[in-house]
This record gives structure tokens, C-alpha cells and sequence, in this order.
């Protein structure tokens, strides 16, 4: 095979698109193990046990490549770092209480006292769960 200076440019947006998406893999990933753990919603006149997960007034979390919620949990997927942010946006897949669903895009950002998550317009900090 001839190498011309079309292959080359063609070789090189290749290598340099392959790249891309192994630092925004690599990116997501330092995210989520940052974000990793139990947190309650910042929601005044609520109480939150942090020490039961998903259920009615337990805690929700971050476990893996999933956000557990009250009986409920969302896959992550198809991770795009936000440019000039500490912040990560994911498609989700869902399912609890025997429904499946598209959760739609959610972003995700660490907080000094948690995670924020801003989905279709709502926005909500988790604080991070003592212990």
C-alpha cells in the first residue's frame, strides 16, 4: 500500500479520534470512582437514613457505573466529558419495580460536601452519607 499525504490525514484522524474516546473513558472513570459511595438528597424537612440503600428514606448512591436510587437504578453509558468542567455527562438506562425506561442525560459533577446531578432541567446535590 502507497502511503499518501490523504492516507496519512486519514490515519492520523483516526489515531487521534481513537484517543479521544479512550481519555473521555478514562475521564469517566476517574469521575465515577471519585463520586463512588452513599449520599442523601439536600432537600430540607426530609430525614434520610444513610445505612438502608434504596429504600423509602434510605440512601442513594453511586456503586460502579450505576446511580441507586429509592427502589429504582440507572445504568450509566455513553460518558462525554464536558469541556472545562470537572463534570460528565451519561445517557441512562433504568429499571425498578418491574419497568424498564430511558432515564435520558444526566450530568454529573463532584461538590466539596457531594455530587451534583442536573437531568431535564433538575438539578439536586447528593451530600455524602457520614462514615
Amino acid at each position: 500500500m502507497q502511503i499518501t499525504s490523504k492516507t496519512s490525514l486519514s490515519l492520523t484522524w483516526f489515531f487521534a479520534a481513537a484517543l479521544s474516546v479512550t481519555a473521555s473513558a478514562a475521564t469517566a472513570q476517574s469521575l465515577l470512582d471519585r463520586v463512588q459511595g452513599l449520599y442523601y438528597p439536600d432537600l430540607p424537612g426530609t430525614t434520610w437514613n444513610c445505612t438502608a440503600l434504596g429504600s423509602d428514606g434510605g440512601a442513594v448512591g453511586i456503586r460502579g457505573n450505576q446511580i441507586l436510587g429509592v427502589e429504582s437504578a440507572c445504568t450509566l453509558n455513553d460518558p462525554f466529558p464536558i469541556p472545562g468542567m470537572d463534570a460528565i455527562r451519561f445517557t441512562q438506562s433504568c429499571a425498578g419495580e418491574g419497568m424498564t425506561w430511558d432515564g435520558g442525560p444526566v450530568i454529573i459533577t463532584p461538590t466539596d460536601r457531594g455530587v451534583f446531578l442536573l437531568s431535564e432541567g433538575f438539578g439536586v446535590e447528593w451530600l455524602r452519607c457520614p462514615g
